[in-house]
């Protein structure tokens, strides 16, 4: 791959944000301790409209590419964190289980931070995740896991204004989730990423507010694939430099076309379609019968009804989006299957958030006893 070639864009797009007022380096604060201080953060996930696979550099999670998206509220995470100024060991529990994965995740993202901040002790990390369905694969709940896990830390440390908080809370959630780096953006997000820019510089920078004129929904899907090996194994397509050029380009697009809507939902189907074809000739395969015969029918339906996309990423669960509410219920009724449709409200935490505050600290007392 001509990294060079894709520096050069990435700058340029960089610099275009910067000109629109959107984009603006990080200065980083001094953090304030509290010894004990318990905060907490909220994280809807995100779907992308251009998308990312794969890591140009894995330990500091910066993404080959660019990449934009917007929250959907299919699902949320909450997240509260404790700082113990003599603890010696930090942990991560979701869900009511200590998770491995999670833990192993967290702890070299928190050297990373505790080191660049100077800060000694352990954080305690208590989340738990909400869904409007049972499971499901292609939902980004792990975005939402890490964007909330970093939103609380950041709360733990910092109080500077939002839109200082929010680039501090991207950053450190990259270091878990690439896409929990676009989570962190309240609204239609770029992250900023490509080889060549600054680790503490890649971070998502917000566009505008959600687009109220897409309309979507999802059919949520099963299945196993694992998403860190398909950033490992998608580099070996034959097709992987030619697409990172596309994106490249397309995102360069969207910037100078002002990320209009019609362009991101077309451009996300198209996307997908990359995608899949990367994963395949990688020695992947993210569809089941199950969803390829989905995809049947929403193409079918798609060859006598202008303005309706499919976006997918490395999962089963497909998702449909139309400037046409109309054209979203007429799909769902169209081909018949468990279907959740999106909205654009986000605040189906509130109920839930002052029973997590008691439940988050019931644990982190019962910790403090043993």
């Amino acid at each position: 791959m001509d990294t060079k070639r894709v520096f050069t864009i990435g700058e340029n797009i960089k610099s275009a944000l910067e000109r629109d007022g959107l984009y603006q380096e990080i200065e980083y604060p001094e953090p304030s301790i509290d010894d004990g201080k318990i905060s907490y953060g909220l994280s809807y996930p995100i779907k992308a409209f251009e998308k990312f696979l794969g890591y140009y550099d894995f330990a500091e999670k910066i993404a080959y590419n660019p990449s934009i998206s917007f929250n959907t509220d299919f699902s949320f995470c909450l997240s509260a964190c404790k700082y113990i100024k003599t603890g010696k060991t930090d942990s991560v529990v979701l869900d009511s289980v200590t998770n491995d994965s999670y833990t192993n995740k967290a702890k070299s993202a928190l050297q990373s931070f505790k080191k660049k901040f100077k800060i000694e002790g352990s954080f305690q990390f208590y989340l738990k995740r909400y869904r409007k369905y049972e499971e499901a694969k292609g939902m980004s709940e792990s975005s939402a896991v890490a964007s909330a896990a970093s939103r609380s830390l950041i709360n733990n440390l910092f109080n500077e204004q939002k839109t200082v908080m929010d680039h501090l809370t991207s950053r450190f959630a990259r270091l878990v989730s690439g896409s929990g780096t676009r989570a962190s953006i309240e609204g239609l997000s770029i992250w900023l990423s490509y080889p060549g820019i600054e680790s503490d510089q890649s971070f998502a920078v917000k566009i505008r507010d959600n687009p109220q004129d897409i309309f979507y929904g999802i059919f949520p899907k099963r299945n196993a694939i694992k998403t860190d090996q398909a950033h490992n194994n998608v580099k070996n397509s034959i097709f992987y430099d030619t697409w990172i050029y596309d994106k490249m380009n397309a995102v360069k697009n969207a910037t100078e076309n002002n990320f209009n809507s019609s362009f991101l939902i077309e451009r996300g189907q198209k996307d997908s379609l990359n995608l899949h074809s990367l994963l395949i000739s990688s020695g992947m395969f993210a569809q089941t019968g199950e969803s390829i015969e989905l995809l049947r029918k929403i193409i079918k339906f798609q060859a006598d009804n202008e303005g309706i996309y499919f976006n997918a990423d490395t999962g089963p669960s497909i998702m449909i989006s139309s400037l046409d509410k109309n054209l979203i219920l007429e799909c769902k009724s169209y081909v018949n299957e468990d279907f959740l449709e999106g909205g654009m409200k986000y605040d189906d935490h509130e109920k839930k958030i002052n029973d997590f505050k008691k439940e988050s600290e019931a644990y982190f007392n019962s910790i403090s006893r043993e």
